[in-house]
């Protein structure tokens, strides 16, 4: 490889480092089956001025979701289960509540089982922690049935490390010592957070998501459970990720080690859960998107003080991990794809003039429009001679690939692959990106019953990323409410409107215990609901300090609750 490619590489990365105010960060790239280069950046510790190397030991969050993945599959190489078993007949103390067909191990590692989003709980005290077996028994609840749709999943990934310590007949992080870094060399490895680990870690640091807010050092931290969470409890190094990456892109071998079968590892790889029907979704555990032409497999992390990035070209054998000890709480991550992009000699420039269309194409009138996935807004539209997407607060060209395929230019997803999908009359209907299906916004036309009488109790379950929660609204006049919180308490409605057929307010709340340590000690929510059919429904839009989150929410009425207000 040029040096030309390190050296944009660096230069980037340093720009990045800066700019993100990144306190310290571990960087290897990977070509065919060595590491090429590895270095550190900045401090691994800010006070001490500690400085990081490739050998400092970070937490890599989810990261770990691939490591666990592998060390699964090589139980299925032992003829331990198919990938297509129910999971519920290889489970033992851990039972997935349900009332949708059993997930398989298949499903599991495709973030297709029917579980919701869920978030782990961080404890600063051992004694605050669960068992593993308890923890995923409290989150294993599906809200859908398998194959439905994809859904990011950390209870999916608990529950992978809880078959590999079953299968294993010992603690999960021990099977993984001896069963996977061994062979890989990984002596920096481990699930657990010894003392040896703890010497070679660096300090993590987090920001409020809040504008101009410090960085401040985090305390240690234990993943709810112990043994800790296997979705996100890996802590390693650049170069010992560098090391299990080489076996990733050689079929599952490293230095004469095999860890996975060569068909094995091929199937790991290969597309098994599309989002719609274009190119991208998950492998097993393996984000699998197309970038800049070239396909990639990747894995993002970030929990509290920690965000990593694993990304490689499989074909090209040639792969970046970046590991940094901030999380600011913005959703930001190491750009390891960015800097994969300039490895192999891409740049990250681009001119919309290049992709201005003297004529605007027919289909493109097809193509604009609003779309949406449960709450995330985007838009497709015509600006200066260019397609253009819009998402949030980001702006992207739209450069034509061919089949109904584009490349990105520009904000998070520069450089992935979008793909238009058509309705029987020629217009698009949907649009999927990376792991997710964006479908044209259509206006819910069901017609909002104005005369319904809200006075009453209404009650229903919401699903929120920390769990599931029971709801119980008591509306007692057209401005007085009250509501249960996640902690079951009854708090007053401030700001509340209850007139024709809508209900509106706000409440603020003290945030569950085994999630302050996050950030964010009071939650503040705001209701927006419509009765529609006798059911009170719409969203609920969580805020704290360090994000928000929006969840669907129904409530039903209670028995004896007046319906209907007499017409005049």
């Amino acid at each position: 490889m040029e040096k030309l490619g390190f050296n944009k590489a660096e230069n980037f990365l340093l720009k990045v480092f800066e700019e993100r105010k990144v306190p310290g960060a571990s960087v290897a790239f990977v070509s065919g089956e060595d590491i090429i280069w590895s270095k550190g950046f900045g401090y691994s510790n800010l006070e001490e001025k500690t400085q990081t190397t490739p050998e400092t030991v970070f937490r890599v969050a989810s990261v770990s979701k691939p490591v666990i993945a592998t060390a699964l599959l090589q139980w299925m190489d032992r003829g331990m289960f198919h990938l297509d078993d129910s999971v519920k007949g290889l489970m033992e103390e851990v039972q997935i509540r349900t009332e949708y067909e059993q997930p398989t191990v298949r499903n599991l590692l495709t973030h297709t089982s029917g579980f919701p989003v869920h978030v782990d709980p961080t404890c600063f005290e051992l004694s605050e922690t669960v068992t593993l077996e308890d923890m995923i028994n409290e989150s294993a609840i599906t809200v859908h049935p398998p194959n439905q749709e994809i859904v990011y999943s950390n209870t999916a990934f608990n529950i992978i490390g809880y078959l590999v310590g079953l299968f294993a007949d010992m603690p999960y992080p021990r099977y993984l010592k001896e069963g996977l870094f061994k062979p890989l060399k990984m002596d920096s490895s481990s699930f657990e957070q010894t003392n040896r680990i703890r010497k070679m870690m660096a300090q993590p640091y987090s920001r409020k998501k809040k504008s101009g807010s410090p960085i401040e050092a985090v305390k240690p931290w234990y993943g709810g459970s112990m043994p800790e969470k296997p979705c996100g409890s890996l802590f390693t190094t650049a170069t010992d990720l560098g090391n299990f990456m080489i076996a990733q892109i050689n079929s599952g071998l490293y230095r004469g080690n095999r860890i996975l079968k060569a068909e094995t590892m091929k199937e790991m790889h290969r597309l098994q859960a599309s989002a719609g029907n274009s190119r991208s979704g998950y492998a097993l555990s393996w984000k699998r998107n197309w970038h800049y032409g070239n396909l990639m497999l990747s894995h993002t992390g970030g929990n509290l003080g920690w965000t990593a990035h694993f990304a490689f070209y499989p074909e090209l054998k040639i792969g970046v991990i970046i590991l940094c000890n901030l999380n600011d709480n913005s959703g930001w991550r190491p750009p390891a794809r960015e800097t994969l992009h300039l490895l192999v000699g891409g740049t990250l420039s681009f001119d919309p003039e290049t992709t201005r269309m003297k004529e605007t194409p027919e289909i493109w009138d097809k193509l604009k429009g609003r779309y949406d996935k449960q709450f995330q807004e985007a838009e497709i539209s015509i600006d200066e001679e260019n397609l253009v997407l819009r998402k949030e607060k980001e702006k992207s060209y739209l450069e034509d690939y061919g089949n109904e395929r584009y490349i990105l230019h520009g904000g998070g997803s520069d450089g992935m692959e979008l793909t238009f999908e058509f309705d029987g009359e020629g217009f698009a209907k949907q649009f999927d990106l990376e792991a997710q299906m964006f479908l044209r916004f259509h206006k819910d036309t069901r017609s909002i019953n104005k005369f319904a009488k809200l006075e009453g109790v209404w009650q229903g379950i919401y699903v929120h990323p920390y769990g599931q929660f029971k709801m119980e609204l008591e509306i007692r006049s057209g401005t007085v409410a009250s509501v249960t919180n996640m902690t079951g308490n009854r708090v007053s409605i401030s700001n509340f409107k209850a007139e024709q057929g809508h209900a509106t307010g706000n409440f603020r709340f003290k945030n569950l215990p085994r999630y302050i340590g996050w950030g964010a000690k009071e939650m503040e929510a705001e209701l927006k609901l419509a009765v529609i059919e006798d059911v009170l429904e719409g969203r609920m839009t969580f805020k704290s300090d360090i994000g928000k989150s929006i969840v669907p929410l129904a409530l039903s009425r209670t028995r004896n609750t007046p319906q209907t207000l007499k017409r005049g």
